[in-house]
């Protein structure tokens, strides 16, 4: 009878833990792909071991790759993360539905760079996320490129699909679709999208790796602004089979008895076209690979100068043209963060904007594909209320003053001189005092906007007093309501 027992219980055991173990598979990821020196952390352990093909890679796992090392993971679903050579990664969770009921993968990449196509989320129960120290993923569907430098600054490139960016430290979020690609600093918060051009995934998979002759080109930079470049050459580097003869642009490179390569291709300005040849025992296979050099920022010429223009209208048409000296270039341009347009090497702009009373900041900028960005920044002043005039002396609208019966016919004696005196503001915002005549005769203020003149008055002929006062922006005010008249 204890035999019995004993037996049923090893076997309740056994069928535990055989239940344990195949829902722990299923919510394994699995290594399809390995090269170089690739390695995997287990949970609460401290040695590392070498990853294998279809070994499987649970939750709070941590995978490292070396230089020159990369490796693939399969998700439950299909989704695939390749993690290129110096990366460090961890698997933070994996629920499956069959297993847990919930559908959810999250991930973080500590530095380096990876790859990955995630199936389409089609339920709002399924989440999937990838952390960096700066910023958090949130994916739906989507292929993108994850890089972490050694600033902990985070680049997120979609090439197809739409993520949700945000920053750990900062607030804010950013939409990037397809083609487009932000940035976060560590404690800033995620850039606006900008354009870029994705590259074909190309990394060999271990059948073709057993087929024969291959060669595999990293393709981790492909945009370089650093001038040195242009003067040290672009680095090239890569894998191939063991023995072959690797040329770039027909220029031999440094081939490691592994299989590695690497080496440097003289580049120019724009868009670089390397091509890769492989060749052993009579065979050879060829791979281009695209780079673009772009080490100058664009210029902005505007139609005029705004520094400390003064305008009397709201509406203001700027426009302007920009020009990038790197061939095959595109530049976009942005006033107050706005853009306005999408410019091919060399082209023109325009964009009325609207502005506020006082004075107005325009900042106009040029970025072009390689983040390279020409910025300037004008003032323009806003006034748009005109002067007032107020006339103190004579301080009736028509005065008239009685003089003494004229003497001898005498030219002079016919003639007299009267004051004039008033005050003019130009309230706030002001742009300044540009001219004020009385009569057609030009005054100059005191610094409180007082004025005293003389006018010639004659004997019966009533004198108009006429007051103009125009300010920097252009307005105009004009007061006529004061005469003189001496019977």
């Amino acid at each position: 009878m204890k035999s019995v027992f004993r037996l049923l219980l090893f076997a309740f055991i056994c069928a535990g833990l055989i239940s344990s173990s195949f829902r722990q598979n299923e919510n394994a990821a699995m290594i399809k792909f390995s090269i170089g020196k690739a390695e995997l952390l287990r949970a609460n352990q401290t040695d590392w071991q070498k990853v294998r093909v279809n070994m499987p890679v649970h939750k709070g796992d941590r995978l490292r790759t070396a230089l020159q090392a990369r490796m693939e993971l399969e998700m439950p679903d299909g989704s695939v993360i390749k993690i290129r050579e110096n990366t460090v990664f961890d698997v933070k969770e994996i629920k499956t539905p069959d297993a847990d009921n919930e559908d959810e993968m999250s991930f973080t990449i500590w530095a380096g760079n990876i790859w990955a196509k995630f199936k389409k989320v089609v339920s709002s129960r399924q989440d999937r996320r990838i952390e960096s120290p700066s910023a958090v993923v949130a994916i739906r569907g989507t292929t993108l490129e994850i890089n972490v430098d050694q600033n902990q600054t985070t680049r997120v490139s979609v090439t197809e699909g739409q993520v949700a960016v945000t920053s750990k430290e900062a607030a804010g979020e950013v939409l990037v679709g397809s083609n487009q690609e932000t940035l976060v600093e560590k404690g800033k918060a995620p850039t606006k999208p900008s354009a870029f051009t994705p590259v074909e995934e190309e990394d060999q998979t271990t059948d073709e790796m057993q087929a024969g002759l291959f060669l595999n080109i990293n393709a981790e930079r492909l945009q370089y602004n650093d001038p040195v470049v242009l003067s040290a050459g672009i680095p090239v580097s890569g894998r191939a089979t063991p023995g072959a003869l690797v040329t770039a642009n027909g220029q031999p490179l440094s081939v490691k008895p592994d299989g590695n390569f690497a080496g440097k291709v003289s580049g120019r300005a724009g868009l670089n076209v390397i091509n890769f040849r492989a060749q052993k025992s009579g065979e050879s296979v060829d791979k281009d690979l695209k780079v673009f050099i772009n080490t100058k920022s664009p210029q902005i010429h505007l139609s005029r100068p705004l520094t400390s223009r003064f305008m009397n209208r709201r509406d203001y048409s700027l426009s302007g043209a920009v020009f990038d000296p790197t061939p095959m270039d595109k530049v976009k341009v942005f006033i107050n963060d706005d853009m306005v347009a999408e410019i091919d090497g060399k082209g023109s702009f325009n964009r009325t904007i609207i502005l506020n009373e006082g004075k107005n900041n325009v900042r106009i900028a040029a970025t072009d594909r390689s983040n390279n960005t020409t910025e300037i920044t004008e003032q323009m002043f806003l006034d748009t209320i005109k002067p007032i005039i107020t006339i103190t002396e004579p301080t009736s609208n028509v005065q008239v003053d009685i003089r003494p019966p004229l003497g001898p016919p005498d030219t002079n004696a016919r003639e007299f001189e009267r004051v004039v005196r008033g005050v003019i503001i130009d309230p706030e915002p002001s742009s300044g005092l540009k001219q004020v005549t009385i009569n057609g005769k030009e005054v100059k203020p005191r610094s409180d906007g007082s004025f005293e003149v003389y006018i010639p008055v004659k004997r019966g002929i009533t004198a108009p007093i006429i007051v103009t006062a125009e300010d920097l922006a252009g307005n105009i005010s004009r007061n006529n309501s004061h005469s003189i008249r001496i019977p």
